[in-house]
């Protein structure tokens, strides 16, 4: 029940007689007491059983009886005077008390704060770390692919290498194939044109042939280079071999006779089949004398020998030649002609015998 219920209570009953004097007076000590009863609570931030203010608490107590009692206001205000003094003191201990707990906690908040400080200390060394890491193992990653990306050029370049000694080892063969070829070609060509300028069945050199080495010797000759002899053979009586033993016969004849003739001239000179039975050869660098010296001795030395036929058949055939020996300003066709002339007064003669242009 509040003090004014109480007062309005015993009014009620009769038991308390109050002038307006007495009733204002009481009034004002009350209007003190709140007072100083609110900035108390004002000024406290704690619970007043933390500062052990109980002296405090049977003193408001007594006050409040006195109230209810009807006291005198003197004696309400003696009462209030001692109050607001013992308030005061409580009021001064709680402000030690609250500088007390205020350097507490500013030293809890120190503390507090040199831990956090401390704390964030370890978590920057700790983010540091983080990053060294994330760096080590971004560096490690990089690494790792660097490694994978070498792996990966190392097995590109050895594909490529290989690549390229199996088509070097392929060019070979094909170079070879082909210098095979080559050389074959070469081969067939220097044949054709060995064939062209050879006579198939003698393997003398051809008319064509002849003529070619003539007209060179001729111009040679006219450079003021070298001189030449010119030597025609023809196998006399040709016609009656092959008619008595047959043309296979008269074929070996013609072969056998280059043969002969082939043994006797040098590497130099060169042997022809100028046609049928007639042969040509031209001397590089003979004149005239030696050139007939030559042609009488192959002359002789074959009408002394023998050419078997068969193994019961033996053969003899002799040849007419013509020798002349090359003079200035003459072409390859006035040579040849002069050569030939003589050629036939050997074979008007008589036959197996030299006569010189």
């Amino acid at each position: 029940m509040s003090l004014l219920a109480g007062l309005r209570e015993r009014r009620a009953r009769g038991e308390l007689a109050v002038d307006l004097e007495a009733a204002r007076a009481r009034v004002a000590a009350l209007e003190n007491v709140a007072t100083t009863m609110l900035g108390c609570v004002r000024s406290l931030v704690l619970d007043i059983d933390e500062l052990g203010a109980h002296d405090i608490k049977t003193r408001l107590a007594q006050l409040t009886t006195q109230l209810r009692q009807g006291a005198e206001a003197s004696e309400i205000s003696e009462t209030c005077a001692q109050q607001r003094s013992e308030i005061l003191e409580f009021a001064e201990r709680e402000r030690d008390y609250l500088d007390r707990r205020d350097a507490e906690l500013r030293r809890i908040i120190e503390v507090l704060s040199h831990g956090l400080a401390g704390v964030s200390q370890g978590a920057a060394t700790y983010h540091r770390r983080l990053l060294d890491n994330g760096t080590r193992l971004e560096a490690a990653s990089r690494l790792s692919d660097l490694v994978k990306m070498r792996a990966a050029i190392t097995a590109e370049v050895h594909g490529l290498r290989t690549a390229i000694a199996e088509r070097q080892v392929e060019e070979q063969t094909q170079a070879q194939a082909l210098r095979r070829e080559v050389e074959q070609l070469r081969q067939n060509v220097a044949r054709a044109q060995t064939e062209a300028r050879t006579d198939p069945l003698t393997g003398a050199a051809n008319r064509a042939a002849f003529d070619e080495e003539l007209a060179r010797r001729c111009e040679l000759a006219a450079a003021g280079r070298e001189g030449f002899a010119l030597v025609f053979a023809d196998i006399d009586h040709f016609k009656r071999i092959n008619d008595s033993y047959g043309h296979p016969v008269g074929d070996r004849v013609l072969t056998a006779f280059v043969e002969f003739l082939r043994a006797r001239i040098r590497r130099s000179d060169t042997l022809a089949r100028y046609g049928g039975e007639e042969f040509g050869v031209i001397l590089p660098g003979a004149a005239l004398r030696p050139a007939l010296r030559k042609a009488r001795r192959m002359n002789e030395e074959l009408a002394r020998s023998d050419w078997a036929v068969d193994l019961a058949t033996k053969l003899k055939f002799t040849a007419s030649m013509g020798v002349a020996a090359w003079q200035p300003g003459e072409g390859a066709s006035g040579l040849v002609e002069r050569v030939d002339r003589a050629l036939y007064r050997a074979k008007h003669e008589g036959r197996n015998r030299v006569v010189k242009a």
